[in-house]
């Protein structure tokens, strides 16, 4: 299994986590509802990709593809 492959998953995980983290201060300084809505949006999603990727890794390690 290619060591980049793990390494870009870590890397997707790594920057959707910075990501999350920028819109929850987002979503506390945002002074209107329509873009409190926008990043609560945006949010989920990203929570969505992260729970793909856990799930990918997951997969991975059941067929022992991931180190």
């Amino acid at each position: 299994m290619s060591h980049n492959f793990n390494e870009n998953i870590r890397n997707a995980i790594e920057s959707l986590n910075s990501a999350i983290g920028l819109l929850k201060k987002a979503m506390e300084d945002a002074n209107d509802d329509s873009c409190r809505a926008m990043y609560t949006m945006m949010l989920q999603d990203f929570k969505k990709h992260l729970r793909l990727l856990d799930k990918e890794i997951e997969m991975h390690k059941e067929k022992n593809k991931w180190d």
